[in-house]
C-alpha cells in the first residue's frame, strides 16, 4: 500500500512562511494607503484650487485641513438623511426629468447645509456664498458622473434622465 510522507517542517521553513505572509500583508496595506492617500490628496489639493480660484480665504493650510473633515463629517451625516429622501421621492415620482430636479434639489440643500455649517463652525476660514453654490453644485455634478458611470445608463430607477 501507499504510506503518505509527511513533510518535515523544521524553523527555518516556519520563519520563511511567516516572513512571506507579513511580507504581503505589509504589501498589501501599503498599496490600500497609497490609494487612500492619493484619493485623499486629490480631493484636498481639488478644494484648494477651487478656493484659489474663487477667492476663498483660510488662515492657515490646517485651517483648511479641519474645515474639509468637519465638511467630511458633516457632510456624511446629512448624505445619509439626503439619500433616504431622494430614494423615498424617487418611488412617488414617474417622469425621470423631475426625479433628477428633486435629486437635485435635496442634493444639492444638503450639501450646501453641510458646507454653509462647516465654514460658519471654523472660524479662521471665510467662504462667500456665491463658491458655496458652486461649490455644491460641481459636488451634485461629479456625484450624478459617478453614478452614471457605476450604474450605467439603462438603470430605470436612476434619478438622472
Amino acid at each position: 500500500m501507499f504510506t503518505l510522507k509527511a513533510k518535515k517542517t523544521g524553523p527555518s521553513h516556519n520563519i520563511s512562511n511567516f516572513f512571506a505572509k507579513a511580507f504581503t500583508v505589509i504589501f498589501i496595506t501599503l498599496i490600500v494607503i497609497i490609494a487612500i492617500s492619493l484619493m485623499l490628496g486629490a480631493f484636498v489639493f481639488g478644494f484648494i484650487g477651487l478656493f484659489k480660484i474663487f477667492g476663498v480665504q483660510y488662515d492657515s493650510f490646517l485651517s483648511l485641513l479641519i474645515f474639509l473633515l468637519l465638511f467630511f463629517i458633516i457632510g456624511f451625516i446629512v448624505d445619509l438623511l439626503s439619500i433616504f429622501l431622494i430614494n423615498t421621492f424617487s418611488q412617488q415620482i414617474r417622469n425621470s426629468k423631475r426625479k433628477f430636479l428633486v435629486r437635485l434639489v435635496i442634493d444639492c440643500s444638503f450639501s450646501w447645509f453641510a458646507i454653509h455649517t462647516a465654514d460658519e463652525l471654523i472660524r479662521s476660514i471665510t467662504i462667500p456664498s456665491i463658491t458655496e453654490l458652486i461649490a455644491v453644485f460641481l459636488l451634485f455634478l461629479l456625484e450624478v458622473v459617478m453614478d452614471m458611470n457605476s450604474k450605467g445608463e439603462s438603470n430605470k430607477n436612476s434619478l438622472v434622465p
